[in-house]
């Protein structure tokens, strides 16, 4: 089992690189478990890397980006937060939320 990253490490990493994936999720939510299997699917297809968190540990982050519920995937580009999903529904309709957001890099 990974290490639950620091509220710290999560922002300083949102605010220094260039594009960045954040996952949040619930461990008792079956709709996470499948919505992680499906971005694991479309971030290994796309070359692209996420951070999890358990958002039971993040109360500030909840705050500041207004996280809604579990899952929740939040795109960040240059340190602002560019689109969030919350219904992941498919691979395909989570291929084409990475196309677009990789597509204005």
């Amino acid at each position: 089992m990974m290490k639950e990253p620091k509220t710290i490490d999560i922002t300083s990493r949102i605010q220094s690189e260039e594009t960045f994936v954040l996952y949040g999720y619930a461990p008792i939510c079956a709709n996470c478990q499948i919505a992680e299997r499906m971005l694991d699917i479309v971030s290994e297809m796309k070359g692209v890397s996420y951070t999890s968190m358990n958002l039971n540990y993040h109360k500030d982050l909840i705050e500041t980006y207004e996280i809604r519920s579990a899952p929740a995937l939040l795109l960040f580009r240059e340190g602002k937060l560019v689109r969030e999903v919350y219904a992941f529904q498919s691979v395909p309709h989570l291929t084409e939320v990475f196309d677009e957001f990789l597509v204005d890099e």
